[in-house]
């Protein structure tokens, strides 16, 4: 019995200390939370390898060339071709075997317009452009036949351009009124290219507004109108020039009878050479240059060496169709009859190319 009590006093004070355990819990403040610091982030270096550097080509500009259109050949109706007949020549001082005193033996009268000059400002010699004769042929019914013969080849004139050409004076008072001229040819074959015709109007003019002097002149304004450009004009087939066949040294050049006023057309002529391929509207370079500009080729005239003027050649005019007078400015000398003795007892008049004094 004393057992049976023990246990029941034993589970009862068991259970009001389960009673008092749970009452305090339920009355009792929640308890702090407790703040845990988090644990430090494993410090990670990722190595970034530096970018690649690539080069960048550099853009180079396509460059688009134009290549332009060849022009189309102008249209031929009639050409020149070989010719025969009877000859009208003029042979010209030759300066090659001086060329190497630097200087011209004659035949340079500047104040007339005829120049020897076939050296450069150097007074170099230049035998491409030296004449040595010249011939005229009128026997063809379409074309008038010149050759102008050089003393040295005109492939020379290949790498130093240079025009050979003539003059033509209708109304043979020594004014030319047109000039053809062609660069130097290296084909033997006729063309039309690099052929110019120049008119000029002030030789039209009359005589007594021409000018004043020796022999009056083309004019102020040169040659000032253009009938054939490089081979093209209104009469593509005015004028054409080649390099005489079998020949290093001989210009051919052929030109319409219509320039001259026909088969039987009367003028004077006179062929020339130009390397130093001087404007068309500088002729007569006599009359745009005076002698103390231009210099002279003859050694011992005060104005030697040659300055403005050099690298030219012509030769003295020549009448064709006609029998000349000999008193035709610039005509080359001809055979007169001689003149009965005056019987005043004086002389002719004296007459210097040069305009000085006799």
């Amino acid at each position: 019995m004393k057992e049976y009590l023990k246990y029941i006093l034993m589970a009862a004070v068991i259970s009001v200390i389960l009673l008092i355990s749970g009452c305090g819990h339920v009355n009792a403040p929640p308890p702090k939370p407790v703040i845990t610091e988090p644990a430090a982030r494993p410090v990670v270096i990722v190595l970034t390898p530096f970018p690649t550097v690539t080069s960048i080509p550099t853009k180079i500009p396509v460059t688009v060339q134009v290549v332009p259109e060849e022009p189309t050949p102008p249209p031929h109706y009639v050409m020149p071709g070989e010719f025969s007949g009877k000859e009208q020549v003029i042979h010209d001082q030759v300066s090659e075997n001086y060329a190497a005193q630097k200087r011209a033996y004659g035949g340079d009268e500047f104040y007339d317009g005829r120049f020897e000059r076939p050296f450069d400002r150097d007074m170099g010699y230049l035998g491409y452009l030296d004449i040595v004769k010249a011939t005229m042929t009128r026997t063809d019914p379409d074309f008038v036949y010149v050759t102008i013969q050089v003393a040295k080849p005109v492939s020379a004139a290949i790498n130093n351009k240079a025009y050979y050409g003539l003059e033509l004076d209708l109304n043979r008072d020594g004014r030319s009124l047109f000039m053809i001229r062609g660069l130097g040819p290296i084909s033997e074959t006729w063309s039309t290219e690099g052929v110019d015709v120049w008119k000029s109007t002030s030789a039209e003019q009359p005589y007594s507004m021409a000018g004043e002097g020796p022999i009056p002149v083309t004019g102020a304004l040169g040659f000032d109108v253009n009938l054939l450009r490089a081979g093209r004009g209104s009469d593509n087939d005015l004028a054409w020039i080649r390099l005489k066949p079998g020949t290093e040294d001989t210009i051919e050049i052929a030109f319409k009878h219509s320039i001259v006023g026909g088969v039987k057309g009367k003028f004077i002529w006179r062929p020339f050479t130009d390397g130093a391929v001087f404007s068309e509207k500088v002729y007569d370079l006599h009359v745009s240059y005076t002698l103390e500009q231009a210099g002279s080729p003859l050694r011992g005239e005060p104005d030697y060496p040659l300055k403005e003027v050099f690298a030219v050649d012509n030769t003295c005019r020549v009448a064709s169709g006609y029998e000349p007078t000999g008193h035709e400015p610039g005509i080359c000398p001809v055979t007169l009859p001689e003149a009965p003795p005056d019987p005043s007892g004086s002389s002719p008049p004296c007459r210097n190319p040069n305009g000085g004094p006799c």
